[in-house]
């Protein structure tokens, strides 16, 4: 690929920034930095759509050569909204340099680098098939470095869970669970389901705790427990009744609910499923569980996963 130094012949205006709130980024290869590269044409010419397409995120490797983002960095054109900038303080991003009819492209860069990496990245554009422009070579200079960070790696007692006795009639009883990060700055932004049944996005259980010799058609106690997906609010029925669900926001809800059936002559195929979750902080760190029970089903737990 023939790089030329001549850019300055066809613009004004050609350099990368970093518009997020920092160049760091958590290397879990989930979280996001902003880059923006800003371009604008010399008078009399033009940046079509095409060019403004063809501008790529690039390093420089040990042989000189000039290459795109791939394997542990990655550029995308799509910010993921889930997840935060670090240390984000919420304010606007960086002030860019107005100049002409300035035409800006934004990356999104995530990295699965060791903490402690450093890269260096650059611009290129693409004036034809036969010309392009790097932001290393000839008269406009500018890069960026990209900080890899360590993954923060939490343990259990960095979790909490409650329970709250949403509800308690004659036909149902229902308690909802909270799952969340002890350090109110720690939010779970996303909880993922990793079961050997994943059709739906939330998971249920249910364990038997009366006695086993009762025949089948006799009424007897279940405890059913499930586990949802943080996510928007919405209504969670047992039996007649509902509750609302997902109600704190960077919480994760499990349910209990205990309810009066017929036994079965076998137990529900969904009896020994197992409920294990990988649950996302704000920056894309994780932490995988596993949802037990404990108290013959009456109460719900969680372990560690690794």
């Amino acid at each position: 690929m023939n790089i030329s130094d001549q850019a300055n012949s066809w613009l004004t205006q050609f350099k990368i920034e970093i518009t997020s709130s920092s160049n760091k980024v958590f290397g879990n290869g989930r979280q996001q930095l902003e880059a923006t590269v800003s371009v604008a044409p010399r008078t009399n010419s033009t940046i079509t759509d095409e060019q403004l397409a063809s501008i790529a995120l690039v390093t420089l490797d040990d042989d000189g050569v000039y290459r795109e983002l791939n394997g542990a960095l990655k550029a995308s054109e799509t910010r993921d909204p889930v997840f935060q900038y670090f240390a984000d303080t919420g304010s606007a991003p960086s002030n860019l340099e107005i100049r002409g009819p300035v035409r800006r492209k934004r990356f999104y860069v995530s990295s699965s680098r060791s903490g402690g990496s450093l890269d260096k990245l650059y611009a290129r554009i693409s004036k034809n098939a036969d010309t392009h422009y790097v932001t290393d070579v000839g008269a406009f200079k500018s890069s960026i470095i990209v900080e890899s960070i360590t993954p923060l790696r939490y343990e259990l007692q960095d979790l909490e869970l409650t329970a709250e006795d949403e509800l308690d009639t004659a036909n149902v009883d229902i308690d909802v669970y909270y799952l969340k990060f002890k350090n109110p700055k720690l939010q779970i932004v996303k909880s993922v389901s990793f079961n050997e049944f994943d059709d739906e996005d939330y998971h249920y259980r249910r364990c038997f705790a009366t006695s086993q010799g009762a025949h089948p058609g006799a009424i007897g106690s279940w405890f059913t427990h499930y586990a949802f997906e943080v996510g928007a609010r919405f209504p969670f029925s047992a039996g007649q009744s509902t509750v609302t669900l997902n109600q704190r926001p960077g919480q994760m809800n499990l349910v209990r609910t205990i309810t009066n059936e017929p036994f079965y002559t076998s137990r529900p195929q969904n009896y020994a499923h197992r409920s294990r979750w990988a649950l996302f902080d704000q920056y894309g760190n994780d932490r995988k569980i596993e949802v037990t029970q404990t108290d013959n089903g009456n109460r719900i737990s969680f372990k560690r996963l690794d």
